[in-house]
């Protein structure tokens, strides 16, 4: 009888035992992950304390001076992270499809038609130029520009860019004082519904690449705890799994956190977000080219971008190939 105590004892001591991971996500992001992680975490022995980052500079910020151990991130912010020299490691994909540029019901351009929206530009070249918000430095950011220039639109000469935050797109664009936002899906999809904003493009596969978030950790975890690295990959693929391919699910489990009136949730998941936990590898190697173009890096990191993903812990959670990993 004192041996079997004992051994319940150790059992349930066993059982509470788990190691804490924080881990950094950006404010509105990641909401059906949030709910499914934690139902996860146990399994595997962790315990998340999730901390909110208004952005992804912030986050690596964290992850560089130890006050993280994983966070999400976008591909522009890993390629930063290559040219701060920040070492961190991509270790698992979570997808894209965040990238919509909406306009003001009156600024009436068919959606999908670069030369249409070049022709409107070209209308209001010189003392009215088009506005078009984004937050400056942003993933969006340097979407837009690629965009633009795509088109044949010059984004220095031949409309004007605000810095506007995400969460004031709708309400600018409902104002008037901006003709066009670059925004996250989220708040794109709010304007439409709540401000009869139109789609003009969704940047998101062909042309633009769909890869545009994942998960790092410092390269400092990989040597040192490679056990707790491979359960944290571990949980973030059971937890994708409870949802990926599931559109049902996947609405359900966003609706849970996000903030979001439930209808907007419905359209952004349904209509533009799109999740995997394999990483498209290309796009992150045409990102660091993009942010070379762009002046934004001071060299094209794309050669340097092997380096700075490890699928290794994500091949064995998955039984995939790290070659099958690397594209979606």
């Amino acid at each position: 009888m004192r041996i079997l105590v004992l051994l319940l004892t150790l059992f349930a001591g066993g059982a509470l035992a788990q190691d804490v991971v924080r881990h950094g996500i950006q404010i509105g992001a990641l909401g059906a992950l949030r709910t499914t992680l934690p139902e996860v975490a146990a399994k595997h022995g962790l315990k998340y304390d999730i901390k909110d980052f208004t952005d992804s500079t912030a986050a690596l910020r964290a992850l560089e001076q130890g006050e993280l151990d994983v966070a999400n991130t976008t591909t522009q912010h890993l390629v930063r992270a290559i040219n701060e020299g920040i070492d961190v490691v991509w270790v698992a994909g979570w997808g894209g499809g965040y990238n919509v540029l909406v306009a003001r019901e009156q600024f009436n351009v068919p959606a999908g038609d670069p030369a249409a929206l070049k022709a409107a530009i070209d209308q209001r070249k010189g003392s009215n130029p088009v506005k078009i918000a984004v937050p400056t430095g942003s993933l969006q950011h340097a979407k837009l520009l690629s965009f633009l220039r795509s088109a044949k639109i010059d984004p220095d000469k031949d409309v004007q860019i605000v810095n506007v935050p995400f969460p004031n797109h709708p309400r600018a664009i409902e104002a008037g004082e901006v003709d066009m936002a670059m925004t996250l899906a989220g708040f794109g999809s709010l304007a439409m519904e709540k401000s009869h904003a139109r789609l003009v493009q969704h940047l998101f596969d062909a042309g633009s690449g769909k890869q545009e978030v994942g998960f790092i950790v410092h390269r400092r975890l990989i040597q040192q705890k490679p056990e707790l690295v491979q359960r944290i990959v571990d949980s973030h693929v059971d937890a994708m799994k409870l949802f990926v391919g599931n559109m049902d699910k996947q609405v359900e489990f966003e609706k849970k956190y996000s903030r979001f009136p439930p209808s907007v949730v419905d359209k952004t998941e349904r209509t533009f977000l799109r999740y995997d936990y394999r990483t498209n590898v290309v796009d992150l190697k045409n990102m660091a080219r993009e942010m070379r173009d762009l002046g934004w890096a001071k060299e094209d990191f794309g050669p340097r971008i092997d380096k700075a993903v490890d699928f290794r812990f994500l091949s064995k959670a998955t039984g995939q190939s790290v070659e099958a990993l690397s594209r979606w």
